[in-house]
């Protein structure tokens, strides 16, 4: 016999009722877990480097002319290869002997020989090659294993850290090499990069992802020793600030190296 249709009615709205109480049940459940219904792009991707730097290798302040310094920078009139100290992520690099043509993939700084260079991010040291020039690279990544996302400080001597070893922000991990760069006698040369693997790998922009913490302090300081090095010299031409995705950087987009 069929059911009236009032009470039939009731029957499906408390249906309805228990269905739609079920479910908030278990949405409340997945939230309170961490967890998404509807993972987004941004927490799947592996295309953003998953550390932001909290230091970048080496001591950077407003130049002082008592002192000659801007931090680890010590300024000079000696002869330069490229005319500075820091040679920005993109900087073109001419062909030579040993290499053609490039852009530069990884900020370059010349520094006072036995310079300090720091850990550019918190993580796990999971490599420490020797490179060409007979010194190092110290490669750390989230978890101490080679990874898409390497933290590379290259050019180092004397490295106080080894593989396995947890590192943080700013700390000492060697110094600066003396291996033979264009740099004049006294300094040395320190590169820092992030690494995304690949085929082939690519180098990224460092200072597009330095931690809200230093952000705003550091391409502030970038842009004032532009300035600063270009009045030394007595050159405005040393650097194009027009040019310049951001301090830094000539270019935001990758770099095979």
């Amino acid at each position: 016999m069929a059911l009236p249709k009032t009470k039939r009615n009731l029957l499906l709205f408390l249906l309805f009722f228990i269905i739609a109480g079920l479910l908030l049940v278990f949405i409340t459940s997945k939230k309170d877990q961490g967890q998404s219904l509807f993972p987004s792009a941004k927490t799947t991707s592996t295309d953003t480097p998953p550390l932001l730097l909290k230091s970048i290798g080496i001591k950077l302040d407003y130049y002082d002319s008592k002192t000659g310094r801007a931090g680890d920078f010590l300024f000079t009139k000696q002869k330069l290869e490229f005319n500075s100290l820091f040679m920005d992520y993109g900087f073109f690099i001419p062909a030579s002997s040993a290499s053609p043509d490039k852009k530069n993939p990884q900020p370059t700084f010349i520094v006072p020989l036995g310079t300090p260079v720091r850990s550019l991010v918190d993580g796990i040291v999971a490599n420490i090659p020797t490179l060409w020039s007979g010194d190092y690279s110290i490669q750390v990544t989230t978890n101490g294993q080679m990874q898409k996302w390497v933290y590379e400080t290259e050019h180092i001597i004397h490295p106080t850290v080894k593989v396995g070893d947890k590192v943080t922000a700013g700390q000492i991990v060697g110094e600066v090499s003396d291996f033979n760069h264009g740099a004049p006698p006294g300094f040395g040369t320190v590169e820092i990069g992030i690494l995304k693997g690949g085929n082939p790998p690519q180098h990224v922009c460092p200072f597009a992802y330095l931690d809200p913490s230093i952000k705003a302090d550091i391409l502030a300081k970038i842009n004032a020793f532009y300035k600063s090095w270009e009045d030394y010299r007595g050159d405005t031409t040393i650097y194009n600030e027009e040019m310049t995705e951001i301090p830094g950087c000539l270019t935001l987009s990758p770099i095979e190296g």
